[in-house]
């Protein structure tokens, strides 16, 4: 009872500090769009399976991740992200970890902010993006497949003797549902011991129980509990996570969850990572946006 009680102050709350174009009433009370699992199929028809990049490196590299950009109308924060990837030469790709939109319409100006710019940055390097629950809004995803692609996908990195494997998962409406979690139990069961190191990205934390943000707070727990045996089965190296707007780093069953810090613009020590990946393991290196 104390829980609907939150969730109906929370909803009014938002109904008289938002405008209509940031927050889709709507969404907050049931998951907007097509559901997950019409979203993995579509997924599917797009890249039928196959990864959607492989990426040549060398046995130690690194790559870049935000999360949370919440793009309105400024998108200082994620174009500083892009020039620091774009420019570092020791750095492969970068992730943007979901949420990266907060207003009806600004899909195509996260786009932009993401595009390589030949004037400003030296390397062209990918962003692959994630989507969140934000992005789903006022039937986002649409905007989000014609303009990025597939919510479930999968890519690798390919060095002299090895390779390491990238999974994207759609967790949006806080649930990965039925469809995916099959899918990711027999494609981690059938090609895992192909890879070095296997890293997994999703929007929403696994970690944290909040319920404040109805349709897409968190996944419901028996989903969680069987995602960890999932990753610790099939020896996943890390677990890279938004949707919180915190920093968090711990190890359960032998793998590695980090939530990584907004980048949204509003945020006085908006936060990106550095993860560097080698046959040593996983080190990290916190940057702030300037």
């Amino acid at each position: 009872m104390l829980q609907m009680v939150k969730k109906v102050y929370y909803i009014v709350l938002l109904l008289l500090l938002c405008g209509c174009d940031k927050i889709d009433f709507k969404g907050l009370v049931m998951a907007t769009g097509d559901m997950v699992d019409s979203r993995y199929e579509q997924s599917f028809e797009l890249h039928k399976g196959a990864s959607v990049a492989s990426i040549a490196v060398t046995d130690s590299y690194l790559f870049y991740v935000s999360t949370d950009a919440h793009i309105n109308d400024d998108t200082r924060n994620i174009k500083e992200f892009a020039n620091a990837l774009r420019n570092d030469g020791n750095a492969l790709f970068g992730v943007m970890l979901g949420d990266c939109i907060d207003k009806r319409g600004s899909m195509p100006l996260y786009c932009d902010a993401i595009d390589y710019k030949a004037d400003e940055q030296k390397y062209p390097l990918p962003i692959f993006s994630v989507i969140g629950n934000h992005d789903l809004f006022f039937e986002g995803w649409d905007h989000f497949r014609n303009l990025l692609g597939a919510s479930v996908y999968w890519f690798e990195t390919i060095y002299d003797g090895g390779k390491d494997l990238f999974i994207t998962l759609d967790t949006a409406s806080g649930t990965l549902g039925a469809k995916q979690i099959e899918w990711l139990q027999e494609f981690l069961a059938s090609v895992r011991d192909n890879y070095r190191h296997c890293i997994v990205f999703t929007h929403t934390n696994l970690l944290y129980t909040d319920t404040s943000q109805v349709s897409s707070g968190n996944l419901p727990l028996e989903e969680t509990l069987l995602l960890f045996d999932i990753f610790g089965e099939h020896n996943v190296t890390l677990c890279l996570q938004g949707h919180d707007h915190y920093r968090e780093d711990v190890m359960f069953k032998g793998v590695r969850y980090t939530i990584v810090g907004a980048i949204r613009k509003e945020f006085e020590k908006a936060e990106y990572l550095c993860v560097r990946l080698s046959d040593s393991g996983v080190e990290y290196e916190w940057r702030y946006i300037q």
